[in-house]
């Protein structure tokens, strides 16, 4: 069992989806977020679906080899100077762009706030216990700050990490009143090649209303982001007449 399991689809897609619910399009917009754990390097990858740059900093090389290898991240840097070279192109332009930072989390936190970069979204997924009193310090004046600036400060811990405490919103506020308004539940569909998951894709949209920018999007863009998947599989959210609709070729779970 490896030490750090890949990010799997339904959850990528549950922090996209939040990440909707949010703001429906974030070009141009910056994620920063502390830590590269499987639930922190779907963010990087939910996040370049929304359509964000994000900047991840994590100094464990474990983490940091496991995003490359899985493209959780575009590239990898080593100075906050590097990563603010890389981003600020594609904030400008409104591409979508994630970027790892290889640092001590609470150094280059101090380092941004010195600088006086303001993202748009806030999260963590480093455990609040543990930290020394300037960490907490940083930590805390990091919060302030980002708060007094409009951003949204994320807590997309699941049941197996330590929710963060206010004033961060659980991710689960933001998405299970959705999932209960459009009767939605989540169904993963597995494929024998890429070509009939590609068939699927196609299909799926087809079932779609077009005004339907969320599931449209992610299906849009996972083919791209999501490629070197094994076995070929894809998750959506639907509702029952939908999966009806799609399950008779397929086999779900």
């Amino acid at each position: 069992m490896p030490s750090h399991p890949n990010p799997d689809q339904s959850r990528i897609l549950r922090t996209f989806t939040t990440l909707h619910q949010l703001c429906p399009t974030w070009g141009g917009s910056l994620t920063l977020s502390l830590g590269l754990d499987p639930a922190g390097a779907a963010l990087s990858i939910a996040a370049n679906i929304a359509g964000a740059v994000s900047l991840a900093i994590d100094d464990n090389p474990t983490h940091l080899r496991e995003v490359v290898r899985i493209r959780a991240c575009d590239f990898v840097v080593n100075t906050l100077d590097e990563a603010i070279r890389a981003m600020k192109n594609e904030v400008r332009k409104h591409a979508p762009l994630s970027v790892a930072l290889q640092a001590n989390p609470f150094l280059a936190l101090k380092e941004i706030l010195d600088r006086g970069l303001s993202p748009q979204l806030f999260s963590t997924f480093l455990s609040p216990s543990g930290r020394n009193p300037q960490q907490t310090s940083t930590f805390i004046h990091a919060v302030d700050r980002f708060q007094s600036q409009g951003a949204s400060l994320v807590d997309f811990s699941t049941g197996e990490s330590t929710p963060q405490p206010t004033p961060f919103t659980p991710s689960g506020t933001l998405l299970i009143p959705l999932l209960a308004e459009c009767h939605w539940a989540l169904h993963t569909f597995s494929f024998e090649t890429p070509a009939a998951l590609r068939t699927f894709d196609s299909h799926a949209l087809s079932v779609l209303s077009p005004q339907d920018t969320l599931r449209r999007r992610w299906l849009e863009a996972a083919p791209r982001i999501l490629q070197r998947e094994r076995p070929p599989q894809r998750t959506l959210w639907l509702a029952p007449s939908e999966a009806e609709a799609l399950f008779p070729q397929h086999n779900s779970d």
